[in-house]
């Protein structure tokens, strides 16, 4: 890992050597892929490297690229576009208000331009001489009647449209915010979902339980029946993990063949049951492929399962499950690892 306290010359050289030891050029591209490998701050980029890597610690330029694509362009347009959509939603918000404001103005000056016109008739009848006069007035007033009505209308048909508008900047949001391929929540959903629950569950001292899940040998499957077919388990395992979370639970595609799952207000005990649910069904499921029916065996998943202590930040609450998930994977996969049989200390102690 990269640390803070290194010069830029000493970072350069460190990910050029690292460059050189995948046997990729030192493109721009390549080079801030590396370094964010590199800087320890993207466990799951790491992990993917270490998948596409051969056997000699190679990396070819096109799983680099989609590595590229996958953990860094990706992030920074669903960032982009999420906030874009946020300034939208604001001038649209501050638009409808100022429509709702001139159209309850336009409303009230009808009202008075009415009684006023009220007023000039009986004036006229009163004072003959001054008729001709208070009959312009008169008119004038029925021109702006005229004219504030369908500003009215107008301004009614604007609300609408503003209505209409902003429900699609939420759609467009949504749609933002998951991930493409399975349907769940992607690392964006995730990342801003963690911080607002970890806040939620402090202020209501609430517990707040974490899982990651991997699906095991992926990599063999898509070496041995291709991508689509490893497309294929991506959505089986989000299929059959989605029937199994609440809708108070955050299911996301954390990244790769990996999963995760917020769940606000499960204990530790909770969290494990869920798990063991989960990896159950997904090992129930049957792979095969669509065109022949072939058979292509179970799928299983590795979890490991942490629960919010008093002092945990996203970062720390992430790492303890990430470590129960490495376990799990170590220990011969297809099972599920919690903190506490790793002798973890148990939540609210106020370990970090």
């Amino acid at each position: 890992m990269i640390s803070g306290g290194e010069s830029t010359h000493k970072l350069a050289i460190i990910v050029l050597e690292g460059l050189k030891r995948a046997g990729l050029p030192a493109s721009p591209r390549n080079y801030e892929l590396w370094y964010a490998h590199l800087d320890g701050r993207h466990p799951s980029l790491t992990r993917d490297i270490e998948i596409a890597a051969d056997a000699f610690g190679k990396v070819t330029q096109d799983n680099a690229d989609a590595l590229y694509r996958a953990h860094l362009q990706r992030a920074d347009l669903t960032s982009n576009v999420v906030d874009v959509i946020t300034r939208m939603n604001a001038e649209v918000a501050d638009l409808s208000e100022l429509v709702e404001k001139t159209g309850e103005h336009a409303t009230g000056n009808n009202k008075t331009l009415g009684g006023l016109s009220e007023q000039l008739r009986q004036s006229t009848e009163d004072y003959p001489a001054v008729g001709a006069l208070l009959e312009g007035v008169v008119k004038v007033a029925k021109d702006m009647h005229a004219q504030n009505e369908h500003l009215e209308s107008r301004l009614a048909e604007s609300a609408d449209e503003i209505t209409t508008l902003q429900r699609s900047v939420e759609d467009i949001e949504a749609e933002a915010m998951k991930d493409p391929l399975t349907g769940v929540a992607n690392r964006a959903r995730f990342d801003r979902a963690i911080y607002q629950y970890i806040a939620e569950a402090k202020a209501l001292d609430n517990p707040l339980s974490l899982l990651l899940a991997d699906i095991d040998h992926f990599k063999g499957f898509n070496d041995q029946w291709g991508h689509q077919t490893g497309d294929q388990v991506l959505r089986l395992v989000a299929e059959v993990m989605t029937r199994n979370v609440r809708g108070t639970d955050t299911l996301a595609r954390y990244g790769g063949e990996e999963f995760a799952i917020l769940l606000p207000g499960a204990d530790l005990n909770n969290a494990i049951r869920l798990a063991e649910r989960i990896r159950g069904a997904v090992e129930c499921r049957r792979l095969k492929k669509r065109k022949t029916d072939q058979d292509l065996g179970a799928i299983t998943m590795s979890i490991g399962v942490a629960e919010m202590h008093d002092a945990d930040s996203a970062g720390s609450l992430i790492e303890r499950a990430d470590e129960c998930l490495y376990a799990a994977k170590g220990g011969g996969r297809n099972q599920v690892v919690d903190e506490q049989s790793l002798g973890a200390p148990a939540a609210n102690s106020g370990a970090a």
